[in-house]
């Protein structure tokens, strides 16, 4: 099935490179405050598993059930992403919103501090 034959070494390191899209994606995700930035870390951290699942299904010869799931998930994740970004726009519009919609999780927050 494979006309290409890859050494073990460079499928190591296609795992390896899938693994640090992740984490940075990971790392992304959480620690930036910027909406945009968020998505963009989910956005790796989602590329990162689909390399994983494409790599993995390469190394093991089968590649139609890693192929369907990476469709599938590349369609799902347009989706979020495309809701996300409108969500990103509508709060930066509307910042007074955004304060009222927090507005319940801040005074718990605050009863707990004091």
């Amino acid at each position: 099935m494979n006309e290409l034959l890859l050494p073990s070494s460079v499928v190591s390191y296609l795992h390896i490179c899938a693994v640090l899209v992740f984490l940075i994606g990971f790392l992304c995700f959480f620690l930036r405050r910027d909406y945009v930035r968020q998505i963009v870390g989910l956005k790796l951290m989602l590329q990162g598993v689909s390399l994983g699942l494409i790599t993995t299904g390469w190394e093991m010869g089968s590649m139609n059930l890693p192929q369907s799931i990476v469709i599938s998930g590349l369609i799902i994740e347009a989706v979020v992403i495309g809701v996300a970004l409108t969500m990103v726009i509508h709060i930066v519009h509307h910042p007074e919103e955004e304060k009222a919609f927090f507005a319940p999780l801040d005074a718990f927050r605050s009863k707990e501090d004091g």
